[in-house]
């Protein structure tokens, strides 16, 4: 495996982890709430980010992991956001770990198709999540609270890599 490339996306299921955690103390108002220029409130975000996760593992060859949730379906709940995070995840990170450099894939985006290497859409995997998880980060700072901390830095402090010297 590319160790660095299964670094990222063992990074972005930690973080998808964390903003679930941190959201499930949230009230309904909250969950709903959105701020200009984030693609939804909370709630959508999260279905989104897991959602989007479950195409990226089929459009990479993958098979659809057992609880991937869907947007367009009503809100299914932290459990099951929890659950579709590890089993996405996971296989983003089994993904990244084969030898995709050479491979292309096709995707269809809206009534479009096209042909991209497999690396193309890992990138867009990891940025995908990293954006929209910062728009969860700024509906919740606009609603008065520190959002947890999901940054690289944040990341190697949990997994007891960051050394203070």
């Amino acid at each position: 495996m590319d160790e660095v490339l299964g670094y990222f996306f063992r990074q972005n299921l930690w973080a998808n982890l964390q903003l679930i955690d941190f959201c499930r103390r949230l009230r309904d108002d909250q969950l709903d709430s959105t701020v200009p220029g984030t693609m939804g409130t909370i709630r959508q975000i999260l279905q989104h980010i897991l959602g989007a996760e479950g195409r990226y593992v089929t459009g990479l060859g993958g098979t659809l992991p057992a609880g991937a949730v869907d947007e367009r379906t009503p809100w299914p709940g932290f459990d099951a956001l929890e659950a579709a995070a590890r089993s996405t995840g996971e296989a983003l990170i089994a993904l990244a770990s084969e030898r995709l450099a050479d491979r292309q894939v096709e995707r269809n985006l809206g009534d479009r198709s096209f042909r991209v290497p497999a690396k193309t859409v890992l990138v867009q995997a990891f940025q995908h999540g990293t954006d929209h998880r910062s728009q969860a980060q700024t509906i919740i700072t606009q609603l008065g609270m520190e959002p947890p901390a999901l940054d690289a830095w944040a990341y190697a402090r949990a997994v007891g890599e960051f050394v203070e010297l």
